[in-house]
């Protein structure tokens, strides 16, 4: 299951509004009834089968965990519904950008002016910061220790690689990566290619805040392409680090 919140610059609440959605909350024995609240997620679904989708509010849902419900059913998600109800801010002046502010700042507007200075086409929808994928980059769900060794082989390799940690999936790492391939790569088990869009920090999901393994640079989401960290992954798994 991949999020698929589209072409639009206007971010997920945007796309929310203007396509049909799916509401979905975690299946009886996978969850606590507490954390059963009913999260909405865009159609259609699309990417590679098993991967885990975005919902509205950040949160990363596995298709083997959740099931489907209909209207009125369940407790529904306050920041699903909050970013299904708000309008984005696609844009700043140029005043704004004249003295942004970093991109890794802890206010979400001010970390989306920040992420604008340095290109990157990103969104902001209520206090969420989404990185719009489409048209040019990706998003690689990897597990935590290939992840690691992916990050030293790429930074030995000069590509420098933009990892976040998503609290719902406290055993993976989400590497960002720009240039996609021209066609569809062998991903080795395990790691799922997610594209549309991300949410980058600080945005809050219902577990917790998403947030950079390390400080990210400017350069980096141009520098660092999908086919260096398929690469870098073939290496990793050929010849594991000591």
């Amino acid at each position: 299951m991949i999020s698929t919140n589209g072409h639009s610059a206007g971010g997920p609440a945007a796309v929310a509004r203007a396509r049909t959605v799916v509401l979905l909350r975690y299946r009886p024995g996978v969850a606590g009834e507490t954390e059963r609240i009913v999260h909405v997620m865009p159609l259609p679904l699309k990417g590679e089968a098993g991967a885990a989708g975005v919902a509205l509010c950040g949160a990363l849902l596995h298709p083997d965990q959740v099931e489907t419900v209909t209207p009125g059913q369940g407790v529904p998600c306050s920041l699903c519904v909050i970013s299904h109800a708000s309008v984005s801010a696609s844009s700043v002046s140029a005043s704004t950008l004249a003295t942004a502010p970093p991109a890794d700042d802890a206010r979400p507007l001010a970390a989306a002016v920040g992420y604008r200075v340095w290109g990157w086409p990103v969104s902001l929808c209520g206090d969420q910061v989404w990185l719009n994928l489409e048209p040019d980059a990706v998003a690689l769900v990897i597990p935590v220790l290939l992840a690691e060794q992916v990050t030293v082989i790429l930074s030995q390799r000069r590509c420098v690689p933009l990892v976040l940690l998503h609290p719902d999936m406290p055993e993976h790492r989400v590497l960002l990566a720009g240039e996609r391939y021209g066609v569809a790569l062998p991903w080795p088990p395990g790691v799922h290619r997610t594209t549309d869009t991300f949410p980058l920090p600080p945005t809050m999901t219902q577990h917790g805040p998403v947030t950079w393994a390390h400080a990210p640079e400017a350069d980096a989401l141009h520098l660092c392409r999908e086919i260096d960290v398929f690469g870098a992954l073939r290496t990793a798994l050929r010849d594991p680090l000591t």
